[in-house]
């Protein structure tokens, strides 16, 4: 209980320092538009599409920060199911295929395969996994999800980390360099770390040798489904 109220403590911490940048340039752009009524039309029409950019930024991370302060308890029984993780990925898939904006191909090996988990969690995880390999694959590149035993594994053809972003690369708020001037919250893959561990899994982060970032996540051992 004590470790539980250290972490939930750290999160208020951590989540104050990181919304006073949203909300200090939220306040500024909404000062400039009181003060300057007499700002030219295109000049208003731009303030107002930054606005609406960093109210759905905040809206995100709030969001993000929301479910890491609820989901940091291990799964319940009540949340537990038997899930078919390959059924699950490939709806995960086809929501980000229907993304607008992207011209990426999506390639899948899904094993048929049943693990016990909460699903709108285990949900929540796989797109966000889906969602850091679709950031970093440019147009034209390819993203491989794979599912074998229990494991999902998602390649991208991306530049790959960093070796000084590795270490941190699922802790909360970090965001790497070259992802300063991206949308993200910088929580996406703390959520996915967070996920695995309520359910006594892992995930892994490495670079593949020709190129492109490698993520595994791993859940405790799963079953073929008893209709093969």
């Amino acid at each position: 209980l004590e470790r539980s109220v250290g972490a939930q403590r750290q999160l208020v911490a951590d989540a104050s320092h990181e919304l006073r940048t949203p909300i200090t340039s939220l306040r500024t752009n909404i000062e400039t538009l009181t003060r300057r009524p007499e700002m030219p039309g295109a000049d208003r029409e731009r303030l107002l599409a930054d606005l609406n950019s960093e109210l759905t930024e905040l809206g995100r991370m709030v969001d993000d920060i929301v479910d890491l302060a609820r989901d940091g308890a291990e799964a319940s029984p009540a949340e537990l199911t038997e899930v078919r993780l390959d059924e699950l990925v490939a709806a995960c898939v086809d929501r980000a295929r229907r993304r607008p904006g992207g011209d990426v191909m999506i390639e899948t090996s899904l094993e048929p395969r049943v693990v016990v988990a909460a699903p709108e969690r285990l949900d929540r995880a796989i797109g966000n996994l889906l969602d850091n390999a679709l950031k970093w694959t440019p147009p034209g590149g390819t993203i491989s999800v794979v599912v074998e035993d229990a494991a999902v594994t998602i390649i991208d053809s991306g530049p790959g980390i960093d070796a000084e972003d590795l270490p941190h690369i699922f802790d909360r708020f970090y965001r790497a360099p070259a992802a300063r001037g991206t949308p993200g919250s910088g929580l996406g893959l703390a959520i996915v770390k967070q996920v695995a561990e309520t359910h006594k899994g892992s995930v892994e982060a490495g670079n593949e040798p020709g190129g492109g970032a490698r993520f595994a996540f791993h859940l405790p051992a799963g079953e073929p489904p008893a209709d093969g």
